[in-house]
């Protein structure tokens, strides 16, 4: 039995699975990330690590399965966001999640030094924004000089989880790609924002993906009743782990993941870059694979935005954080497509990819006295199949063949969101049989790692399996069309508005 964790941006996932590849037991804790100013992102890094623990142990008293028959823990986790620690192992402050947008000024003095097509040749990365820890990490040592001096440790939040559980202190490529640091062609840390940073000490030694990185400690074994023989493997970003889960482990299929994010995750057997597409490239944790892995900061959370905020009878609670969204979705079908002349932009914490504008914000356009909620509800579910589609127009403008999409996520769930997607981008889209695809990529790669199978891609061949398929409808595709131009235009009109009034 593979033990997993997903470290996500608003939850932890925790979760059991079966050689198969069956889910056995799944867990989850919510928490809400601190915002002390606009655009600034924060959460207690205990908070992620209790998350996991408290989730292991429900996990282990409610799966009926033997804490003895546990052979390995491996997991996942967001990108960007890290955790500092102290001397003595505590952390210095809270974690800076990583679509926190307050390092603007240390983007504008790092771009100054660095070109940013070199940025982009070394890490990958399409633009220099506030999303990379790079950024943050800047924004530390100038604002919080006190804090700066005294880290010793800077870890990812999937690194501080292994750290936790082995007192290993390391990380992988597949991890640390989007952060600024990494040279992905050497899958060795680039020395030039290293050193400006001035953190060459404090980064965890890179080690390939996929690894056992040792037994898991035996308090932590004790406290959860498992064997002090449980190895723990070292796993990578969410997305990539997700793509895996969800079979996505050759070219020509992509994957795309609606949770409080929006990413696309498209393989790639080698590095071709594009002067006119700078689409952003990262390692996959098969060795010698990349991916392209654009995507756009608000998605799924501006759909639980705008229930939490706006529709509170039906906000969930902590023994049932997603009721509600069935009522969301029953009143979003009551209208029709292009949500009559309403058109949302979900850019409630920055636009990313292809705008890369931190300075964007959310706007709802087109509102008459003749709408009402199902509206909204609407609206929000196709502007991210907008998002989705001005992700795809550029993979596909690369020469990038898209078979079919698998869609994962909470998202996901919905057979109207995923045929809103189908419609919007013209293309089919498929549910994956188990919706965990990222706790089930996890428990893949351990799988592998401990002799249950030969290689990723024989256990993805036995543990993977596809679900429902939704084929576009053409007669929503002239509609769809139009509602596209205008949520661009809406943007190419706002986006000198948006920077003027930025605050």
């Amino acid at each position: 039995m593979y033990l997993t964790f997903d470290v996500g941006t608003t939850s932890v996932k925790t979760a059991l699975f079966g050689r198969d590849g069956k889910l056995l037991y799944k867990a989850t804790r919510d928490y809400r990330l601190d915002s002390p100013q606009v655009d600034w992102y924060e959460l207690d890094s205990d908070i992620y690590w209790t998350s996991v623990m408290d989730g292991f142990r429900e996990v282990l008293g409610k799966s009926g399965v033997k804490a003895s028959e546990i052979v390995s823990i491996s997991g996942c986790s967001q990108g960007e966001t890290f955790v500092l620690l102290d001397e003595k192992d505590r952390p210095l402050r809270p974690a800076i999640v990583w679509y926190d947008n307050r390092a603007r000024q240390e983007v504008e003095e790092l771009g100054k030094i660095i070109d940013n097509h070199e940025f982009y040749k070394r890490t990958g990365l399409g633009e220099m924004e506030t999303t990379w820890s790079v950024f943050k990490i800047l924004w530390v040592k100038k604002n919080e000089p006190e804090v700066f001096s005294r880290i010793k440790k800077i870890l990812l939040i999937e690194d501080f989880i292994i750290y936790k559980l082995t007192g290993k202190y390391i990380t992988s490529a597949s991890m640390t790609c989007s952060t600024g640091f990494l040279d992905i062609h050497e899958h060795a840390y680039w020395k030039k924002t290293v050193d400006y940073a001035g953190v060459g000490e404090l980064l965890p030694p890179i080690i390939e993906e996929g690894s056992v990185v040792d037994k898991v400690k035996p308090h932590v074994a004790d406290e959860l009743g498992m064997s002090a023989d449980v190895v723990v493997v070292k796993g990578a970003m969410d997305q990539v782990t997700s793509a895996v889960g969800a079979g996505n482990i050759r070219p020509g299929v992509v994957t795309e993941t609606t949770g409080s994010a929006l990413a696309v995750v498209v393989t790639m057997d080698e590095v071709v870059y594009d002067q006119k597409v700078e689409l952003p490239y990262q390692p996959h944790v098969i060795p010698g694979k990349y991916t392209l892995l654009p995507y756009a900061q608000t998605s799924g959370i501006a759909y639980k935005w705008f229930r939490d905020g706006f529709m509170a009878t039906l906000k969930g609670s902590d023994e049932n954080p997603d009721w509600g969204y069935e009522e969301l979705n029953r009143l979003a079908s009551s209208v029709p497509a292009g949500s009559e002349g309403i058109v949302f932009l979900p850019f409630l914490a920055g636009a990313h990819f292809p705008e890369n504008d931190t300075h964007a914000k959310g706007v709802f356009y087109g509102i008459t006295l003749k709408h009402g909620q199902p509206h909204f509800c609407r609206a929000i579910m196709e502007s991210i199949g907008y998002m989705l589609r001005k992700i795809i127009e550029p993979v596909k403008a690369f020469g990038i063949e898209v078979e079919e999409i698998h869609s994962m996520g909470g998202a996901a769930r919905s057979d109207l969101w995923l045929q809103i997607k189908s419609d919007i981008c013209d293309c089919p889209i498929v549910r994956m049989e188990e919706e965990e695809t990222s706790t089930l990529g996890a428990a893949i790669i351990a799988s592998v790692q401990v002799g249950d199978y030969a290689s990723v891609e024989e256990a993805v061949q036995a543990m993977v399996k596809k679900g429902k398929r939704f084929e576009p409808e053409s007669s929503n595709r002239d509609v769809y069309d139009l509602s596209f131009e205008l949520y661009n235009e809406l943007y190419d009109n706002l986006k000198g508005t948006f920077n003027k009034f930025s605050y």
